[in-house]
């Protein structure tokens, strides 16, 4: 799946101030998202969907979030809030 383009980010840009937001998550370039130069979120972007993997707990791989929904939205951001924390411990 091909990484988001600024054109596919367009309609999530209320999601990405609240990605921003996050205490330690920094935003290299425009829908990647490191902590700790670890890479944490990245968007992608293939036949109109829009996807954002999130880096699994432990470090192993990542999980994909579906961003169709406010609903959809709200869960990255709160499962972005939890793993960034447990990442900021470490």
């Amino acid at each position: 799946m091909p990484q988001a383009d600024a054109a596919a980010l367009q309609p999530v840009q209320a999601l990405l101030r609240q990605l921003r937001e996050i205490k330690g998550v920094r935003e290299v370039r425009p829908g990647v998202f490191q902590v700790r130069s670890i890479p944490f979120i990245n968007f992608l972007a293939e036949a109109g969907s829009l996807h954002a993997d999130l880096k699994k707990p432990g470090g192993s791989g990542f999980d994909r979030f579906a961003l169709d929904t406010p609903a959809h939205q709200r869960k990255l951001v709160d499962e972005a809030r939890l793993r960034a924390a447990r990442l900021d411990d470490d």
